[in-house]
């Protein structure tokens, strides 16, 4: 069994999909890699609520390293988490996914296109994993950093 390495609000909230997406921003995943990257970032999962909806949120330990200004200013105490949620999706795979042992897959780099209004994200991991995600809908990206206890 894994150690419980993630704090308890993190797994209740995503489980319970009570994320608090008001406060997201809606862009395009694009646009998104203009401004931000998600390189050296530590995937925590992907969580697909099948029995409600046709979306998943990307669940992600995001390196402080690459923030922009706004970002760094925002972040006080606590590890920062960004979680993307896609809508309309249509397929999601992965290849190359071998055991590494107990290690943290870290995210080399992401490549988004849109193509006839269907959109194509891969993700790709240092270890060679690959996610490959086709859908329709919409993104929105939520930054929060949230200690335990509040």
């Amino acid at each position: 069994m894994i150690e419980n390495y993630y704090p308890s609000w993190l797994c209740q909230e995503l489980i319970n999909n009570c994320l608090p997406w008001q406060e997201g921003k809606n862009m395009s995943f694009g646009d998104f890699n203009e401004q931000y990257t998600l390189h050296d970032s530590c995937w925590i999962g992907i969580f697909y609520n099948i029995g409600y909806e046709q979306a998943i949120t990307l669940a992600i330990q995001w390196d402080e390293v690459w923030f922009p200004d706004e970002i760094k200013k925002s972040i006080t105490v606590g590890e920062p988490y960004l979680f993307i949620r896609l809508t309309g999706i249509e397929q999601i795979s992965t290849a190359n996914y071998l055991d590494i042992g107990n290690i943290s897959r870290i995210i080399g780099s992401c490549e988004f296109e849109e193509i006839d209004g269907k959109k194509f994200l891969a993700i790709d991991d240092v270890f060679g994993g690959q996610i490959n995600i086709v859908y329709r809908g919409e993104e929105t990206f939520l930054a929060l950093e949230k200690i335990e206890g509040f």
